[in-house]
């Protein structure tokens, strides 16, 4: 994958997704469905879904941490 576009954003967000719902989960102290929930109903989540936004090129721990900031 030489370029990121909207069509192959796709393939690089769950792993990335994934490790951030772990850490809700457990700055939470909550269950990885309630963390899920939350970070889906994020506007980091809603951004993070959006190529042109480039937060698929944050880490985990910054989408976290963002995440934290806007709650």
């Amino acid at each position: 994958m030489t370029q990121v576009t909207q069509e192959n954003l796709r393939s690089i967000l769950p792993g990335k997704i994934a490790r951030t719902i772990m850490l809700i989960s457990e700055e939470e102290k909550s269950n990885v469905k309630n963390a899920l929930l939350k970070f889906y109903k994020s506007s980091v989540y809603k951004e993070l879904e959006i190529e042109q936004t480039k937060r698929w090129w944050q880490s985990s721990l910054q989408l976290f941490e963002d995440f934290v900031a806007l709650s």
